[in-house]
């Protein structure tokens, strides 16, 4: 039995040890990472004000009548100024004045640099600009439901960068070289190498198991080698 589990025990590990090493380096790395710097937050202002409500002059039931297929609606607001967020049917996404109840222009190229500039929470001059409209020219950190963006850079060493959305203005993603790493890291740790997001698949489980039969062997090992009364047999 000892013979055994040494053998199986050896080539065990010998199989999944590579593996054992990378989650070690990525658990290692994505908990010692503060999760809220990882997601950005510390790169955008807080949106400490709260919206004035009584600045609010075009109500939800005139959106709803206005814009009888409208959903997913929501109050927010931009560079101080409120607005309705919401899907309209095939149209997609639309903004409207709070106020006034008026179409948002899209965003251009100066407005969305002046969106930037003003939540940006650091003193750096933006590096580049660049508006996303398909999925032929999405980087893979940004998720595909909130084409068209502008993808604002920052110049710094850690490349924060901004996703603004075109039709709403607001900010749909914050991302620098911390994350990207972290993402990388997640990857490795469930061992998803192409999007990361398929945590139970087949290649983790076959190696956690392994990892698992080589972790009992070693047991058995380890309480022979300690507990058992005779061990000159191990020998």
């Amino acid at each position: 039995m000892l013979r055994k589990a040494r053998k199986y025990h050896k080539w065990l590990m010998a199989f999944v040890g590579i593996q054992f090493l990378f989650w070690s380096i990525t658990g290692v790395y994505m908990v010692t990472m503060d999760i809220h710097y990882i997601h950005g937050e510390s790169l955008a202002k807080s949106e400490e004000v709260k919206i004035d409500l009584a600045s609010v002059n075009y109500s939800i039931a005139k959106l709803a009548a206005d814009y009888p297929q409208a959903s997913q609606v929501t109050l927010t607001q931009s560079m101080g100024r409120p607005l309705y967020s919401f899907i309209n049917g095939d149209q997609g996404k639309v903004a409207i004045d709070a106020k006034t109840g008026v179409v948002q222009a899209l965003v251009d190229e100066i407005k969305a640099k002046e969106i930037a500039q003003y939540h940006y929470a650091l003193n750096h001059d933006i590096d580049n600009i660049r508006l996303i409209k398909s999925a032929k020219n999405m980087p893979a950190e940004l998720s595909l439901r909130h084409l068209p963006v502008w993808r604002v850079t920052f110049d710094q060493f850690a490349t924060p960068t901004f996703y603004i959305s075109q039709q709403t203005g607001a900010i749909v993603a914050k991302r620098h070289d911390y994350w990207r790493l972290f993402d990388w890291m997640w990857r490795f740790h469930i061992m998803d190498y192409d999007d990361g997001e398929n945590v139970s698949n087949w290649f983790l489980f076959l190696v956690a198991t392994l990892g698992l039969m080589a972790a009992i062997a070693g047991a058995v090992l380890t309480y022979f080698r300690v507990f058992s009364a005779n061990k000159k047999e191990i020998i």
